[in-house]
């Protein structure tokens, strides 16, 4: 995950430090592993997630978004959606990786056009993954009274309720990073390592003059966004994968109930693979608390070595496979979603070709 709070002209010189002896990987060695993430796996795994999560919106949309799990898949599909389209975008491309890392070497007009673009498709990049990375608390509480509260849990969770909660942790983490942004700001300056006026992306006065809000705010997008939700949904899959072990036991012999769960049952398992991929993901995330030293959430602070450079964008990696892979797994586990891909993909192969 890029950390939101980039570039500083210190975070410039400080990635001039040399670290010589110090290094595992040569620097040759670590630009062509970058260039094959950057360039060749990361936007891979993200052009099959876009067009994945599409089909999924589709799909689920023709089975119907009367149903909780359904529309609770669909808003997740959509900011999956969001977050690939928002991380993926060529103004940070170009800030980043193209030329000389970090700055914007064109006009005034055009970088600072690069620049609105950058913020908002950050916007859109954070904001959408604190959906995606907040949503799966939400399936999982779903799942956890349809499992263990069978007889009120349509009075518990309705279609409504879903889509009003659906839309306030939207508007949260939008309204969340629409505020974060306020931290940056644009510059236009001569910068002395290039010998030349760039355009930097650089904290804003707001930032510094509110530090102690910004820490509270880090503290609390890790909270909300990594550890609250990743914690609780393990338990809550944990304790569902029990119930529906013990349930399982229990009704071996009565064949004619076990055909009535089917579908239920089904929707479980989709969920609880779905929640499990995410958890994984989460952990991914957490190695900088525990393994500082080699695994940062930004290359551009404290001169990361050519190891932890690497590592940051595995982490990203990881965010945009779980953000890519659900797709999959509702194609490997619904056999109603597979019925309708086919169905879908038969039509538009059958549509008459007009022409002269």
């Amino acid at each position: 995950m890029d950390c939101y709070y980039c570039h500083d002209e210190s975070d410039h010189n400080a990635t001039d430090i040399s670290r010589g002896e110090s290094e595992l990987l040569s620097d040759a060695l670590t630009v062509f592993i970058l260039q094959v993430l950057i360039y060749g796996v990361t936007p891979g795994i993200s052009a099959f997630g876009v067009a994945g999560n599409i089909l999924s919106i589709a799909i689920l949309r023709r089975h119907g978004l009367r149903k909780c799990s359904n529309i609770l898949l669909v808003s997740l599909a959509l900011s999956d959606l969001l977050f690939l389209l928002g991380f993926n975008n060529i103004p940070k491309l170009l800030y980043d990786v193209v030329g000389d890392a970090g700055m914007y070497t064109y006009s005034l007009d055009l970088s600072f056009a690069l620049y609105v673009m950058f913020t908002i498709f950050n916007i859109l990049n954070y904001s959408s993954l604190g959906v995606s990375l907040t949503l799966p608390l939400l399936i999982t509480c779903e799942r956890l009274a349809a499992v263990f509260l069978p007889l009120q849990f349509r009075d518990v969770f309705t279609p409504r309720r879903i889509w009003c909660s659906v839309f306030w942790i939207y508007a949260f983490w939008y309204a969340f990073f629409v505020h974060m942004s306020l931290y940056l700001t644009f510059s236009f300056e001569f910068f002395e390592p290039v010998n030349m006026t760039v355009g930097l992306i650089k904290r804003s006065q707001y930032h510094h003059d509110h530090l102690g809000t910004v820490h509270l705010l880090e503290s609390l997008m890790s909270y909300l966004m990594m550890k609250i939700p990743a914690v609780a949904t393990l338990a809550g899959c944990i304790a569902i994968w029990l119930k529906i072990k013990w349930v399982s036991l229990a009704r071996r012999q009565l064949t004619m109930k076990r055909a009535r769960d089917a579908t239920r049952s089904h929707t479980t398992r989709i969920l609880l693979a779905v929640c499990t991929v995410y958890t994984i993901t989460c952990a991914v995330m957490s190695l900088p608390t525990f393994i500082p030293k080699y695994v940062y959430y930004t290359m551009t602070s404290d001169a990361p070595s050519n190891l932890s450079k690497i590592m940051y964008h595995l982490m990203n990696l990881a965010v945009c496979f779980n953000c890519s892979c659900n797709f999959v797994i509702y194609i490997l586990l619904n056999k109603n979603f597979r019925d309708t891909y086919r169905a879908i993909l038969f039509t538009c192969k059958s549509l008459p070709v007009r022409g002269g």
